[in-house]
């Protein structure tokens, strides 16, 4: 970035290279639903899940809920979630908690964007959380929802 950064401060019709704090590239959202059994649907998302993003996941998430006793909702492919992405989830966990549809259970990447906001926001103690679909599959046995 040159001596002007280097030094603290420009000097007179010196040039200083700012970062323009934009975001990277946005990574377009892919849903994939998968059927495994008659009573188990896996809804996978991989990208960014933000207010433009929600309306492709909503209708297929609710969708497997009240299809299916339980849904695998895998977001280890997930990069990036925003407030929104996070109310949807909120909502659809409460609807599966309150008679709305099958039970959820959401596997996240560890050390990922999704499980540091997860963490700040709570979410990880509200929400049946996991870290591979092996432990969300364990507990939806032990649950009778497999």
């Amino acid at each position: 970035m040159g001596a002007a950064h280097h030094e603290g401060m420009a000097r007179s019709g010196e040039r200083v290279e700012r970062s323009s704090g934009t975001a990277p590239p946005r990574q377009p959202l892919t849903v994939e639903v998968e059927r495994a059994g008659g009573r188990l649907s896996i809804v996978s998302l991989a990208g960014e899940l933000d207010l433009g993003t929600i309306p492709l996941v909503e209708s297929k998430l609710f969708g497997e809920l009240e299809a299916q006793p339980a849904v695998i909702l895998d977001l280890t492919q997930l990069r990036f979630i925003d407030s929104s992405g996070i109310a949807l989830l909120i909502q659809a966990f409460r609807g599966s908690e309150n008679g709305g549809g099958g039970a959820l259970h959401t596997v996240i990447a560890r050390e990922s964007q999704v499980e540091r906001v997860f963490t700040l926001v709570g979410i990880d103690r509200a929400m049946a959380i996991h870290l591979t679909r092996a432990e969300a599959l364990d507990a939806l046995d032990g649950a009778g929802g497999g």
